[in-house]
């Protein structure tokens, strides 16, 4: 049996609603082939030609099941050091992550966490201002961090946690600074690196289907 590396461009007559569907429907042609396959959508085409059979309906009618490993994300870190800007401008963190914007999205509250996370952290954070630079490697990114937070030390100040606007299990307290020093940080930070603000790592987020992670 020949095996499959695309999908045609009819999908084997089979119903395709997203990019989970399409890894589904990829690894399943190559365990059954392209007749079998092809054979038991179009049962459902004889009767209803506009309606097209499901992924998982065919796979029932196989008894298989997918391994998560196949339509599964493999993140890959992107190590970026990160300003986060609160609200209100009283405050701002300064971190590396190889998450981005996933970092972000750890500082909600999950005992007030409503069905829309990003909601949330635009309540909390300056999406605008709130913005990560990338720094190649994880190496990269801990000494960046650290130099920034020695260059400015003397404008540490108490974490939000203390406010209650952050959880205590997100991490990072002793990493708040003044807003003050925002505009000398992002001319340091902006030096031949690109950048992806708050705000485009959460329309990133929405278009790819991610689900952010959210502290406990």
């Amino acid at each position: 049996m020949s095996k499959f590396k695309s999908l045609p461009t009819d999908n084997f007559g089979v119903h395709v609603d997203n990019k989970m569907d399409e890894f589904r429907l990829l690894w399943l042609a190559n365990q059954i082939g392209e007749d079998k396959l092809r054979k038991s959508a179009g049962k459902r085409s004889k009767h209803y030609p506009h309606e097209k059979l499901f992924v998982s309906t065919i796979l029932r009618r196989f008894y298989l099941k997918v391994p998560a490993s196949v339509y599964a994300e493999v993140k890959t870190p992107i190590y970026r050091v990160y300003i986060l800007v609160l609200r209100d401008h009283s405050s701002i963190k300064i971190g590396m992550t190889g998450r981005w914007p996933d970092r972000a999205y750890a500082f909600l509250k999950t005992a007030a966490h409503r069905k829309n996370a990003d909601d949330d952290l635009r309540d909390l954070f300056d999406e605008n201002q709130s913005i990560a630079f990338d720094t190649g490697t994880g190496a990269d990114a801990r000494l960046l961090e650290k130099t920034v937070k020695q260059l400015h030390s003397l404008s540490r100040i108490p974490s939000p946690y203390h406010r209650g606007l952050i959880p205590y299990g997100c991490g990072g307290h002793s990493e708040w600074f003044d807003y003050s020093i925002y505009e000398k940080l992002i001319c340091y930070l902006s030096a031949e690196r690109s950048c992806f603000t708050l705000a485009t790592a959460m329309t990133w987020h929405q278009q790819t289907n991610q689900q952010p992670f959210i502290a406990d």
